[in-house]
């Protein structure tokens, strides 16, 4: 386990804990290490969610099958990240999609009733499962009503009028999200998004430096 602790420690259930404090969290508990080549069914669709599943290596692709048979790609996921968590504890617990490895994927496999026990353990750890999965179900939110706008530009004032109001009405906002994060919001392609935002600034409504955009048009 040690050789993965770095890396699970950037995923954001864990970045809290200390390399210490990992390493305890996972000697207390039972995990299997799984590894799948490229281009291996790692999940069905269908298939009910029984293990909290910790991508350390690679990268998946969630896809769903149209009524025509034809093969739909929803997500590709990088590690390191948390696969389906949000199903875990659901009722229904089962997945909408396929995930496919694209890559050679390594993953952390933990039974639910292991990290229940861990929960019980140790209830910083609860606590941030709980807030990754509220986080996560604020994204779909998010990203559900941003698809009621036609243009990537209509999505994208929106996005920066959503985070004026959050920070205070500040003309120098701090975007959270990457450009590849928030291609996956808005359900488009980057090249297609920074394709945008560079006419947006070449009009003069912005400035844009890094992860931080100066709202010139707000400007007294």
């Amino acid at each position: 386990m040690d050789r993965f602790i770095d890396i699970i420690s950037r995923i954001n259930i864990f970045s809290n804990f200390t390399k210490g404090e990992l390493l305890k969290i996972f000697g207390n508990t039972s995990y299997h290490i799984k590894e799948y080549s490229k281009g291996t069914l790692i999940r069905n669709s269908g298939e009910r969610v029984e293990e909290f599943m910790i991508l350390v290596d690679g990268q998946v692709i969630t896809e769903m099958v149209d009524f025509n048979g034809k093969s739909l790609e929803i997500e590709r996921i990088k590690a390191p990240d948390i696969l389906a968590s949000a199903l875990l504890f659901a009722k229904e617990n089962y997945l909408p999609v396929d995930v496919i490895a694209a890559t050679n994927v390594t993953l952390i496999c933990i039974e639910k009733k292991y990290l229940i026990k861990s929960f019980k353990e140790n209830s910083d750890f609860l606590l941030s499962f709980l807030e990754d999965i509220g986080e996560k179900f604020l994204f779909v939110a998010e990203k559900l009503r941003m698809n009621t706008f036609n243009t990537i530009r209509d999505k994208f004032t929106m996005y920066l009028l959503n985070l004026y109001n959050q920070q205070n009405k500040s003309i120098e906002l701090k975007i959270p999200l990457t450009l590849e994060e928030l291609s996956n919001l808005f359900g488009i392609e980057r090249p297609s998004l920074s394709r945008v935002i560079s006419e947006m600034q070449k009009e003069g409504l912005f400035e844009k430096n890094g992860d931080r955009i100066i709202l010139k048009k707000l400007k007294k």
